[in-house]
């Protein structure tokens, strides 16, 4: 009799885990986990749109009549399971389109490269295909960042750009393997797309 009750108390343990996860993400796909206007998503490795609750064209206006390049930046967020070519394929499909509303040559789409917006471990929490299917459109977004992405800016100091003729470069040892490592970091992080 001992036995049979360490094992109900076993599976009720387990079976309440899995059904408290299921319910998290319930909550979370209720609460925070919601489309956002303007943001365009796209379906999972795809260049097609997601199903949204408002229109694209409604989004690519939005964005066109409050584009200033010095408050916002233009960013496009993956999946890591996909990869940098279809961001990019996907940034040529959004630039098109806003070309034709902006009338200029010159826009910048940064790519946040292996970024997400909703983390693996979230995603692998259920077993439901239609939550997984949406999760992931979540992570495949192009948005108005609310901060300024400038990848094109270079650093002044002689950390980053040290000189050959400067003494306070050969003293910090401009050389050294730290110094490598942070501009392979920088250079990393700050990909122009």
């Amino acid at each position: 009799m001992p036995k049979r009750c360490k094992l109900l108390q076993v599976l009720f343990i387990f079976t309440t885990f899995l059904s408290a996860q299921e319910n998290e993400i319930d909550r979370l796909i209720a609460s925070e986990f919601k489309m956002t206007f303007p943001s365009i998503y796209f379906k999972n490795k795809s260049t097609e749109y997601a199903h949204m609750p408002y229109s694209v064209d409604s989004c690519i206006k939005h964005i066109a009549s409050n584009f200033n390049k010095s408050t916002n930046s233009l960013v496009m967020w993956r999946d890591s399971l996909e990869t940098e070519a279809l961001t990019l394929k996907r940034i040529q499909k959004i630039k098109s389109t806003l070309k034709k509303q902006l009338k200029t040559s010159k826009i910048e789409i940064f790519s946040m490269n292996t970024e997400q917006k909703i983390t693996r471990y979230t995603i692998k929490k259920t077993k439901d295909t239609i939550k997984t299917k949406y999760l992931l459109t979540l992570n495949s977004v192009f948005e108005m960042s609310k901060s300024i992405i400038n990848a094109k800016v270079k650093s002044t100091n002689h950390i980053m750009n040290p000189k050959i003729n400067c003494w306070g470069c050969w003293k910090n040892a401009f050389h050294s393997r730290t110094r490598m490592k942070l501009r392979r970091m920088e250079k990393r992080n700050a990909i122009n797309v």
